[in-house]
């Protein structure tokens, strides 16, 4: 529900020792290098490094060549250990060898299925007591063999005058005769264009010495001796990987620790004898690294707070506990917050549960959810762990209205039982209860929207943006225009008591509107800026206005989309009430067919229909007035992938 604090670190040395810096940044796992050159004014004469690892080719080749053979790798431990150019020979060897095993086994693979295709294609002609080469070698005749549906077959009596129109069947199914036609070389444009309009399909030319039954168990017998070969490589295959697995996992983890050295050194920047790197590092590892790189001769270090290097947007890593870690998937979805900003995970964490938990109110469903939620859970999938808590909260808003997988009265008796009521205290479906879940619903949005602008207020002031702080339309003089209009609609249309006097909308109504009508120039003049006057008055009093048009309109509308809370309510009591009227028109089987099938469905689909229009409500009614997202992950340069 925050963001953690990071600092600037500049690491300057001799540019004999840049690669030993690199090292112990990588090794650290926890520095992302940025480019120096925009961080100091003062280092014209510094060139970028131009560090390309000699090694990556032959590490792309090597996890190729892995992959294509199924190798798995897990990071060792390398410190100690030396890659000599015997060493590197070696891997390039080991590459080689897994390239042999792929080639050997791509090309068995590619015998056995051309085998089980020239088996499924000949066992068709095996009737056929002709040799197959001999009428490939005729001169003056052309066979064609293929397949006629037996449809077709029957209308080649069409055909009878036509003495080359004549199909011989060898074989059958239940859809076709398998069999050949032949047709003089002169006549063979013709009958071809017969048989294709019959819908006559070639297997091809049949291609071999003898008769289609004697090649048929020539092919059958090579098939097993094929598939054997091919289990062999795969078993010699197991084998070498077994044997070789320690050098398989230390090549390619000192492959990986030298890529990520040369990324951070490629970000360095080098004049004569010195470099300077510039990077980030989380503020409970700084001194740690900066102790490491100190040991290194001719290194020093010095690190500064992130907030002072504003202008150089330090990147964002959140820190959340472990009911909102969850919920940093949206946050992640709408864009990371810069580094002064605030992290709203918190907020969408606690607004989202309680939301989803009005609109989804039901306890059997909310249970089912929750369950789904933790499967999802157990898959890795980040939404799981986002579903848990709202099916918790569905559950919850369900008893509240007494609803259990639809069945509105099953929780009478507990109500009885613990409160002395005869039934559930509300009945979603009655005439008052739904006008007051109407106006629950658009409280439940003036508050929000309310509660979003005195966010803004907070982080305008905390990042001295004091002209939004104080005249925008989501600032001071927001807040105030959007309370005061809300406060006198409630007290003439609820309570009946008018509070709108001349005072009233001078004071609260008309001098906020003033102040964000005239936002640039008071915002200037409060930030103490000489030159707060617009280019042109004309222009700027027009586009002003009809940006107080849209504020006023979103006001309006922001709070309006807040009615669908409300909507879901009653949606969920309807549909589950459609369900249960299809249901009593059955009965025994049927009925318990129809709850069941019934459940699945409303529950399916509001579940997807509320968890959008949620978001929907987080990301457009809510962020829009206090959040920009601009801010860019921290992405450290890790030695060892997976670590």
């Amino acid at each position: 529900m925050a963001i953690s604090t990071i600092k600037c670190l500049r690491v300057i040395g001799v540019r004999e020792k840049l690669a030993e810096a690199a090292r112990v940044l990588a090794m650290s796992q926890c520095f992302q290098p940025d480019d120096p050159l925009a961080f100091h004014s003062d280092i014209k004469m510094f060139v970028p490094v131009s560090a390309v690892d000699p090694n990556s080719e032959l590490l792309d080749r090597f996890t190729a060549a892995a992959s294509s053979c199924d190798v798995e790798f897990s990071i060792t431990d390398i410190s100690g250990k030396e890659f000599t150019d015997e060493t590197i020979q070696e891997a390039a060897a080991c590459v080689d060898k897994l390239n042999e095993f792929t080639d050997k086994r791509i090309k068995l693979e590619d015998q056995i299925s051309q085998c089980e295709k020239e088996i499924d294609q000949i066992k068709h002609f095996l009737d056929l007591d002709l040799e197959i080469d001999k009428i490939n070698q005729c001169r003056y005749i052309k066979a064609n063999f293929g397949r006629l549906p037996k449809e077709s077959f029957e209308k080649m009596q069409a055909y009878s005058d036509n003495p080359f129109v004549i199909f011989f069947p060898t074989s059958s199914d239940d859809d076709f005769y398998w069999g050949l036609y032949i047709s003089p070389i002169g006549n063979s444009e013709d009958v071809d264009r017969i048989f294709s309009g019959l819908y006559f399909e070639s297997s091809g030319v049949l291609d071999f010495d003898g008769k289609p039954g004697d090649y048929y168990e020539q092919k059958r017998k090579l098939l097993p001796e094929l598939k054997q070969k091919l289990e062999n490589l795969k078993a010699e295959l197991e084998n070498y990987k077994k044997e070789n697995a320690d050098r398989f996992n230390f090549y390619y983890s000192w492959f990986t620790d030298q890529q990520k050295q040369y990324d951070i050194a490629a970000k360095a920047a080098t004049y004569s004898k010195s470099f300077i790197i510039v990077g980030w590092v989380p503020a409970e590892d700084a001194d740690e690294v900066v102790e490491k790189l100190e040991k290194i001769e001719s290194i020093e270090c010095s690190l500064t707070d992130g907030k002072k290097e504003m202008k150089h947007s330090p990147p964002v890593r959140l820190k959340n506990n472990f009911f909102t870690k969850a919920f940093s998937y949206f946050t992640e979805m709408y864009g990371l917050p810069s580094y002064n900003e605030f992290d709203p995970t918190g907020f969408i964490a606690i607004t989202y549960t309680i939301l989803f938990g009005i609109m989804f109110g039901d306890v059997g469903h909310g249970i089912v959810v929750a369950l789904f939620g933790a499967f999802m859970k157990k898959k890795k999938n980040p939404l799981g762990s986002i579903l848990i808590p709202c099916g918790i909260s569905g559950a919850i808003f369900g008893a509240i209205y007494g609803s259990v997988f639809g069945y509105e009265h099953l929780l009478d008796p507990v109500f009885h039982a613990l409160f002395g009521l005869e039934e559930k205290p509300i009945e979603v479906m009655k005439p008052a209860t739904t006008n007051m879940i109407i106006y629950i619903a658009i409280g439940i949005g003036v508050f929000l929207v309310t509660l979003a602008i005195l966010l803004n207020i907070i982080i305008s002031f905390k990042t001295n943006d004091k002209e939004e702080a104080i005249f925008g339309n989501n600032g001071v003089a927001g807040f105030v225009l959007y309370v005061s209009v809300v406060a006198a609609l409630i007290c003439s249309v609820l309570l009946g008591v008018s509070i709108a006097n001349p005072v009233y909308i001078l004071c609260l109504i008309v001098i906020p509107v003033l102040m964000i009508y005239l936002k640039e120039p008071l915002g200037k003049l409060a930030m103490g800026k000489k030159e707060w006057q617009p280019e042109s008055w004309g222009g700027y009093c027009i586009q002003s206005f009809f940006e107080l048009f849209e504020y006023a309109l979103s006001y309006v509308t922001n709070t309006m989309s807040f009615l669908r809370v409300g909507a879901f309510v009653l949606v969920h009591a309807g549909m589950m009430e459609v369900v249960f009227t299809l249901a009593n028109m059955s009965s025994g089987f049927g009925y318990v067919a129809i709850v069941i099938v019934g459940n699945i469905f409303v529950m399916g689909l509001e579940a997807l229909l509320v968890c959008i229009q949620v978001l929907r409500l987080e990301f457009y009614e809510m962020f829009g007035r206090f959040y920009k997202g601009n801010g860019r992950a921290f992405t450290p340069i890790k030695a060892l992938a997976d670590r």
